[in-house]
């Protein structure tokens, strides 16, 4: 495995999914140089139903990449259980993947600790500009006032489902729009066995999804005023 320069990397199953990346190896494992490496070792976060059809749906696609740039990619999909320590592991050893991918929510603290190489303008350009992604994406991908850590490689948006027999049973004629409607519709709901909010209570990665985009929503602030 090559040296690097605590190359790890970033996704979002809450929100956006983010790529990140840095040199190529060394000639003495024949991975070639920095600025024109012949092999990248990527690391993919778990994002299908099991790691072997991950594997399955990137391995082509990783395929034309190679077809198209002569650089061959080394595949490994790590489960979300897995991937922080290794992450963590890749930085303190300097033993890493060229590129990773991993949740937004991730990006800022490991750009903290230097584990992630920015994006800069230079980056963007090799990639066709930075103008094609969505500014709040990129914006999600690191600290505030620092180039992005990665780029967007998924993104998704929450939506609000409810359920509308139990607001025509509260007397509720459309759902919340605001904080305090949410509040004001909840407590009607809230009664007989019912509650008004449901979140997935063993998930804990989905839970902490929740909590920085609701918590966002209500004014929280996750950074102070160091970054």
């Amino acid at each position: 495995m090559r040296t690097i320069r605590a190359a790890a990397a970033v996704t979002v199953v809450t929100a956006l999914a983010a790529v990140t990346g840095c040199g190529g190896g060394t000639s003495s494992d024949g991975g070639g140089s920095n600025e024109s490496p012949k092999t990248l070792t990527y690391w993919a976060s778990n994002q299908g139903p099991s790691i072997e059809a991950d594997k399955k749906i990137l391995t082509p696609e990783l395929k034309k990449f190679e077809n198209q740039t002569g650089i061959k990619v080394k595949l490994e999909v790590i489960p979300w259980s897995d991937l922080l320590n290794r992450i963590l592991a890749a930085t303190t050893s300097g033993q890493g993947p060229d590129v990773l991918n991993i949740g937004n929510t991730w990006s800022a603290s490991l750009q903290a600790t230097g584990a992630l190489l920015p994006w800069d303008q230079k980056n963007f350009d090799a990639i066709g500009g930075r103008d094609r992604f969505v500014d709040s994406a990129v914006a999600s991908a690191g600290a505030e006032g620092k180039d992005p850590a990665a780029v967007p490689l998924y993104s998704l948006a929450y939506a609000l489902y409810y359920n509308k027999q139990m607001f025509a049973d509260a007397g509720i004629t459309q759902p919340p729009t605001t904080w305090d409607q949410l509040v004001a519709d909840g407590k009607k709901i809230s009664k007989n066995g019912k509650w008004a909010l449901g979140a997935e209570g063993g998930n804990l990665a989905n839970n902490i999804h929740q909590v920085f985009v609701l918590g966002k929503q209500h004014g929280a602030d996750f950074f102070d005023s160091a970054g």
